[in-house]
């Protein structure tokens, strides 16, 4: 009988962290998860991998993955400098897929768009790095 506290991977007996496509998994079974699913949005290494428009199922998972990534992130687990780079790398990712230019965005959720003659909304002393000698 399974342990329902343990990962859905066999022969893994590391506790459960988070789910993922209705898996509940490890540290390390989630970020290889997440890079099974991200490489296979990837095209599989064609020339130009941005031409391809992500499906709504893609876009959907892409979304679930960089919540259950940033839920990881902020929870108060104690993780190594590979571990958060890696989920750091899985969020990026995550976000170049939702955000593509083909990727077909909700209508309910309309992102701000800011044109070129709108200013950053920071005072102009914090958008600039000072230099001092």
């Amino acid at each position: 009988m399974h342990n329902p506290e343990c990962c859905d991977r066999r022969g893994c007996a590391r506790p459960v962290i988070t789910t993922f496509c209705k898996e509940a998994l490890c540290l390390d079974h989630f970020c290889s998860r997440s890079y099974e699913f991200l490489n296979g949005t990837d095209e599989g290494g064609q020339p130009n991998p941005a031409s391809k428009v992500p499906t709504n199922e893609q876009i959907q998972t892409a979304d679930e993955c960089a919540r259950r990534t940033l839920d990881i992130s902020m929870s108060k687990l104690l993780l190594n400098n590979l571990e958060r780079a890696r989920l750091l790398d899985i969020l990026l990712w995550c976000g170049d897929l939702v955000s593509s230019p083909g990727a077909k965005k909700d209508s309910s959720a309309s992102p701000v768009k800011r044109g070129p003659q709108q200013k950053s909304a920071l005072p102009p002393e914090t958008s600039r790095i000072a230099i001092r000698n």
